[in-house]
């Protein structure tokens, strides 16, 4: 069965995190969004898997403020009859906690494709419902050869450049609160949500590095922004990003794009996680199209739940 264990003791047994979102630092940070914290891991032995979780309105979730949460392990390798085993377990540890159910996002497959698919597997095959999969986007920097491969994103470009735009990493606060400004009032106009302030972001960044980016007019006027994290060693993950309507006109966004993935391969990056292009499964066509034509690739994030059924 599993059992519910402090922090200490929890990360004990994972002492590394498969992504920074179910990391103890982050958790802990966040722990005021969720009404308890529960970490559990299976008693019957040597643990190999383990779970996060925030219990709300009488759901376990992983995540509960995030972008995906997931499971904890100690390879990937792990045999598909433990996480069998641990599925079942955790089914009986909802009914028994008199929970609603349980509701897991998992991570896309960039960060563990291997233990993903054999989870995958098993959450259907012990009764959890798939959610319509989240259509999800990410450039691999190992084959960006430095420019657009698409002939229209090449132009825009050089439009760009004939525009005399700059980019610029900034690093001081007044600079970085005017470019989350503009990405709410880009989001806003196309009335996405927002689910960060700016002072969640700056607490965020006492965890790992933040980094904001501005391009601007040749008159220091911004055009466009973007904020990012660098919350994993491989994969750098864009929270935010946006234009605004003279940066549209100029050709803002594809200069900032390309400037971005150039900076973050010569970091030694592997992959830019650019999150879903989707909400509630349903596709938001002009963001995907916009993120396959400058070098994106498209894959599935999966969201399962389980109810307990009442006898």
């Amino acid at each position: 069965m599993l059992i519910e264990v402090n922090s200490n003791t929890y990360h004990e047994h994972f002492p590394a995190d498969p992504h920074q979102f179910i990391s103890r630092p982050f958790i802990e940070l966040n722990s005021g969004k969720a009404e308890r914290i529960v970490r559990l891991i299976d008693d019957s032995g040597k643990a190999v898997i383990g779970l996060v979780a925030g219990i709300n309105n009488g759901e376990l979730q992983s995540p509960f403020s995030a972008p995906f949460g997931g499971f904890h392990f100690l390879k990937e390798n792990i045999y598909i009859s433990e996480i069998d085993r641990f599925l079942a377990y955790l089914q009986e540890y909802v009914a028994s906690q008199e929970l609603k159910g349980v509701e897991i996002i998992l991570p896309p497959d960039i960060y563990h494709s291997t233990f993903n698919a054999k989870t995958i597997s098993s959450l259907i095959r012990r009764g959890f419902q798939l959610k319509t999969p989240e259509i999800t986007n990410w450039v691999n920097l190992l084959q960006f050869k430095g420019a657009f491969s698409q002939k229209n994103s090449r132009e825009y470009y050089r439009q760009a450049i004939r525009n005399g735009l700059f980019f610029d990493q900034i690093t001081e606060t007044k600079q970085k609160m005017e470019a989350y400004d503009l990405i709410c009032q880009n989001r806003a106009k196309f009335d996405r949500h927002i689910f960060m302030t700016f002072k969640d972001i700056e607490n965020t960044s006492t965890l790992w590095p933040v980094d904001f980016f501005k391009v601007s007019t040749n008159d220091n006027r911004i055009a466009a922004s973007a904020i990012f994290y660098r919350n994993h060693s491989d994969i750098c993950y864009a929270v935010f990003w946006g234009d605004n309507e003279e940066g549209r006109l100029l050709r803002a966004m594809d200069f900032l794009l390309l400037n971005l993935w150039n900076y973050y391969k010569n970091m030694g990056f592997k992959y830019v996680d650019l999150g879903i292009s989707t909400e509630e499964g349903h596709p938001n066509e002009g963001l995907l199209r916009f993120k396959e034509s400058h070098e994106a690739e498209s894959s599935l994030r999966y969201k399962f739940f389980w109810k307990v059924q009442i006898q």
